[in-house]
């Protein structure tokens, strides 16, 4: 009997089909129409359209995934510590006292707040001052306060406190290492939010020395001389900063081993996202690199670069190699050895050194070579300067003829006995025979103050202001002064003392170019490069975005911008 199913079957769809379509004049199916689709398609047409729809849905949510991804974008929100390591510990965070120990510096820098402070770019502006203005003649400074600042113990704060820290500092019962930098000026109350700066004579860097931290009167005015070092208020102050003291602990022994900090939520500036700050102290640099690459720590404050190679996983810290107005140079001192008083000779023995070579061969190239005291950022910086090049070639013809023995003192810290090894093996190679001195730093300052040395290999820090009457004036060649090659030229003694009164900023920045140009032609010393402050720190912690400092402490600079918590958002 004939087989007419398969016939049946195949017309009865056809039917259904014409049926369907008869039903419904739209040609693209509907829901309920959808259902039946499979009534209609074979197996493989079936499998063909679920495949192009999972291609279509894929297709779609990786376009929405992308656009989502492109416009979303991560944003600091508050919370989160971060943990920083230095090397020692604190004696007391009161800014009167801090100069000359980093710790205390970095903790008052936080905790305290000044009339001016040093940014993030190394330059000076405004903190606790609104505004100022300079008298004529340069012997005034009117400065205003802003209000409406909060101590940490919700008090506010007003002249009276800025009046009180300035007389504090300059009496010398309280003996401040402060005291004699500000015993130029006088100061006295406008109003509750004014002041008035009077000098004895017109000083540009003025501003400068108001970078202290300052205190609260009514905290502090019922301490006397001797007892204002032992006052519990040194380890747990109350100041005006972006943080605030919340506890410390200490060992057995009683040496504060951490320190932590809080952020203050009064603070007049921006506040901060890190809600604390805590430091732990070690004993040595190596005791906490190891704590760094243990994630015990998330930061040190600072390392020698000789400690770069210690660091472990560099991929996950954050290297910053910040530049400072800091020169490492050789000082040549004439009264020591008569042959240095030649400025022939003085010029040879530096043609006869490849700075660049002492910088790629020992710094990895990451430091900068100098031509005078000044970074290529300072407006006083001279451009247009004829720079001594490296020759051997000359400065043998010169130095071969003389038979120079010089002794070579240096610190032996850091790199410096590896610069002062390649910088007797330039001089010998042009006839020179040296002998190293490598002492330590409490032998130099010694040797500095009776200047018992021929050649020193030392560092000098200039600071923000490019005043350098300090290094320079033939004023400062004995006792305390910082012109270690013994310096004497009337003409750069008179242009230094010019520029220190002059308030037109190019005109001064002019007076310091001509003195740059003299001492190139003198050749006193031999600037060598500038070190780099390098600052650690892990790639948990966002926002550091420094690029210069003054002193150490000025890497808080922009501390409240510093985050580690995150959230996302959708930006259109």
């Amino acid at each position: 009997m004939p087989n007419f199913s398969g016939r049946r079957t195949a017309k009865q769809a056809e039917m259904d089909r014409k049926l369907v379509y008869s039903l419904s004049p739209r040609k693209i199916p509907n829901s309920r129409q959808l259902r039946h689709l499979k009534k209609f398609l074979n197996p493989k047409e079936l499998l063909a359209i679920k495949l192009a729809l999972l291609v279509f849905l894929l297709s779609l949510g990786g376009l929405g995934f992308f656009f989502i991804k492109d416009k979303t974008i991560n944003i600091a929100v508050k919370g989160g510590q971060y943990v920083e390591g230095a090397v020692g510990y604190p004696k007391g965070t009161n800014p009167i006292y801090s100069l000359g120990r980093d710790i205390d510096q970095d903790l008052s820098r936080l905790i305290y707040s000044s009339l001016f402070r040093y940014e993030k770019d190394g330059r000076l502006k405004n903190d606790l001052a609104e505004s100022y203005e300079v008298s004529a003649d340069g012997k005034e400074y009117k400065i205003k306060i802003k209000s409406g600042v909060k101590w940490h113990d919700g008090s506010d704060l007003s002249a009276d406190d800025v009046i009180f820290t300035f007389n504090l500092i300059k009496d010398a019962e309280y003996r401040s290492p402060l005291k004699q930098s500000l015993s130029i000026a006088e100061v006295e109350k406008n109003d509750d939010y004014s002041v008035k700066f009077i000098l004895s004579e017109p000083y540009a860097p003025f501003l400068e020395l108001l970078s202290f931290g300052v205190l609260p009167k009514s905290l502090w005015e019922s301490i006397t001389p001797d007892s204002i070092i032992l006052s519990e208020l040194n380890l747990k102050p109350i100041g005006t900063g972006p943080f605030k003291f919340k506890s410390i602990k200490k060992n057995k022994s009683g040496e504060i081993k951490e320190y932590l900090l809080e952020a203050n939520e009064d603070y007049y500036g921006k506040k901060p996202y890190l809600s604390n700050i805590k430091f732990i102290f070690f004993a040595d640099k190596q005791e906490a690199i190891k704590a760094l690459n243990d994630k015990q720590i998330m930061g040190i404050s600072y390392i020698p670069f000789s400690s770069k190679k210690d660091l472990l996983a560099k991929n996950s810290l954050h290297i910053n190699e910040l530049v400072q107005p800091q020169t490492m140079s050789i000082f040549l001192n004439s009264s020591k050895d008569s042959a240095l008083s030649d400025k022939e000779t003085r010029i040879a023995l530096t043609k006869a050194i490849d700075k660049n070579r002492i910088i790629s061969d020992i710094f990895e190239g990451s430091y900068r070579a100098a031509d005078g005291p000044y970074l290529e950022e300072s407006p006083a910086y001279d451009k247009e300067m004829t720079k001594i090049s490296y020759d051997s070639e000359a400065a043998a013809a010169v130095l071969k003829a003389k038979n120079l023995e010089l002794a070579l003192t240096v610190v032996d810290a850091a790199n410096n006995v590896m610069v002062a090894e390649k910088i007797k093996e330039y001089w010998s190679a042009v006839g020179v025979k040296v002998d190293i001195k490598s002492v330590s730093s409490e032998q130099a300052a010694n040797l500095i103050k009776n200047r018992d040395y021929e050649v020193l290999l030392y560092g000098q820090s200039v600071g923000g202001d490019p005043d350098i009457y300090a290094f320079w004036h033939s004023s400062q060649t004995s006792g305390s002064g910082l012109n270690l090659a013994g310096y004497n030229n009337p003409e750069v003694d008179k242009i230094l003392l010019e520029a220190r009164t002059i308030q037109d900023v190019e005109v001064r920045m002019s007076k310091y170019r001509e003195v740059q140009k003299q001492l190139l032609s003198d050749a006193p010393a031999i600037f060598l490069y500038f070190p780099n402050y390098i600052y650690v720190q892990s790639r948990d912690l966002n926002g550091f975005s420094g690029t210069a400092l003054v002193e150490p402490a000025d890497r808080f600079s922009d501390v409240s911008d510093w985050y580690i918590k995150t959230k996302k958002r959708l930006s259109w």
